[in-house]
């Protein structure tokens, strides 16, 4: 794994997607509180992009929701939660240093 730099916290805004292309990844990030979560930006389901998407959080839990056919995925785990998505996504570690967001990626 190559730990690369995402963004700054910052850019994060609480509850919104934002969409970071790093070392040829499109990944698709989310915050509650200082917990950052990181996916692939590509749903499951039918290959949709998650930069329009919603992210919902209860109970602990971050989710984001497909806008194409509002399939939905728990952030930390990648596990389909709502139809008509049925497979999980990937997940990437992040790590918040400071100001700093980090996000472990596979090396290739």
């Amino acid at each position: 794994m190559a730990r690369e730099r995402l963004c700054s916290l910052a850019d994060l805004p609480e509850g919104a997607v934002q969409v970071f292309e790093v070392s040829d990844f499109r990944l698709a990030a989310a915050r509650s509180g200082t917990a950052v979560f990181v996916v692939e930006d590509r749903c499951s389901h039918d290959d949709g992009e998650f930069g329009a998407g919603m992210v919902a959080c209860a109970d602990g839990a971050i989710e984001i929701q497909c806008p194409r056919h509002g399939g939905r995925f728990d952030m930390a785990s990648g596990a389909a939660t709502q139809m008509p998505a049925i497979a999980p996504i990937e997940v990437f570690a992040a790590h918040v240093e400071g100001e700093t967001v980090f996000v472990d990626l596979p090396e290739y």
